[in-house]
């Protein structure tokens, strides 16, 4: 956050410091936010054995997307910081076990995948303009993102949040090819997840089910002891 803050006031006048950028307030508030973030995503950390294993993957892949990211925004002056993220997150991944993290990762690599494409419509979103252009990207970046970490979504949520909230920016930016793309891609992989949740939960209701109604049904052994 300090360096977003030094990217803002000072980075015009150190570019070599700051990576040369032909927008600098822009990246310093993006900074400034995503460290926002990657410090609020940490605060669960204090209590880490009642963090789940999913939670504790995805808050280290988040420090480590903030501590790569920022080094597109802000040069040079995110070498410290990023590497603490970095550290930071490696630190999460041995927390939860590298066994763990690997299969959590093969279970929701959709969800990773959708959240690496709202991160790159937030770092295009930047250098949009006009300002219509650049608050269109950060809430498309944003919904995306917001739509990777629900733990249970739904068709119904797919559209609006994919569509309505896609397409200005896509709209937009069309000559661009690359934002209605991820808008096409983004809505592909919203309906693989609800495919999977879907799936997943119905899965559930038959193994519970079963298990139900093997509860109820005594052994014929027993019947018959008890007839006796």
């Amino acid at each position: 956050m300090v360096a977003g803050l030094a990217q803002i006031t000072i980075g015009s006048h150190i570019p070599g410091w700051s990576g040369h950028k032909r927008n600098p307030v822009a990246l310093g508030l993006l900074t400034i936010v995503l460290g926002a973030t990657g410090l609020a995503a940490a605060q669960p950390l204090r209590a880490s054995a009642a963090v789940r294993s999913e939670m504790l993957v995805a808050i280290g892949v988040w420090l480590a997307a903030v501590g790569v990211l920022c080094s597109t925004t802000v040069g040079r002056l995110w070498v410290i910081p990023g590497m603490l993220l970095l550290g930071a997150a490696s630190v999460t991944f041995a927390m939860c076990g590298w066994n763990k993290v690997r299969s959590v990762v093969a279970a929701h690599w959709l969800r990773g995948l959708l959240g690496v494409l709202g991160v790159f419509e937030l770092l295009m979103a930047v250098s949009a303009a006009p300002a219509r252009n650049i608050v269109a990207g950060l809430v498309a970046g944003s919904a995306l993102i917001a739509a990777a970490v629900l733990s249970r979504p739904t068709r119904r949520m797919v559209v609006p949040v994919f569509v309505v909230a896609t397409t200005p920016f896509a709209l937009s930016t069309w000559w661009t090819i690359v934002t209605p793309l991820i808008t096409v891609v983004a809505l592909a992989i919203g309906f693989a997840i609800t495919a999977q949740t879907t799936h997943s939960i119905d899965a559930g209701l038959v193994v519970a089910s079963r298990s139900g109604s093997e509860k109820h049904v005594a052994p014929r052994g027993y019947r018959r002891a008890q007839r006796r």
